[in-house]
């Protein structure tokens, strides 16, 4: 930390390319051996505020050219959340209760043979020979197994 009294040397080159990684005031100060407060006073004048707020658009531009990047080389998951973040797309999810179509569909978890080489077959149902918790109201907060 610098002596108290003595004035900051900031280079505001150095602290616009800090402000486009968008390292926090905490970590700026640290690398430029100075006290949090020392940023936060320095931030009241308008060339300093300028630095960082031009470095911070910078990092912005250069994380959104990433992610189009993503996006050209085939990412869906990217190109999901880009439409969501950019373009105001939302998921939407429709119920229709009139339509008399079931709600919920059960699908087997093992399907059957298709193939007279497939040696796949349905599983047995599970024995119930675990131990059932049990519930005293006497005993507040106690689980018991048996």
């Amino acid at each position: 930390m610098a002596q108290r009294g003595t004035t900051a040397k900031i280079d505001l080159a150095e602290l616009e390319k800090l402000s486009s990684l968008q390292c926090t005031d905490e970590e700026i100060a640290a690398w430029f051996n100075v006290t949090t407060r020392t940023i936060e006073r320095k931030r009241k004048k308008k060339a300093f505020a300028e630095v960082m707020d031009r470095g911070k658009a910078k990092g912005r531009i250069s994380v959104r050219r990433q992610q189009m990047k993503l996006l050209e080389q085939g990412n869906a998951t990217m190109g999901v959340w880009l439409g969501k973040n950019i373009l105001g797309q939302v998921d939407e999810v429709r119920h229709d209760i009139n339509s008399g179509l079931p709600l919920l569909n059960l699908v087997p978890l093992i399907p059957p043979p298709t193939h007279p080489w497939s040696t796949a077959t349905a599983l047995p149902p599970p024995s119930d020979t675990s131990p059932k918790p049990t519930f005293d109201r006497n005993r507040v907060g106690e689980s018991s197994y048996g």
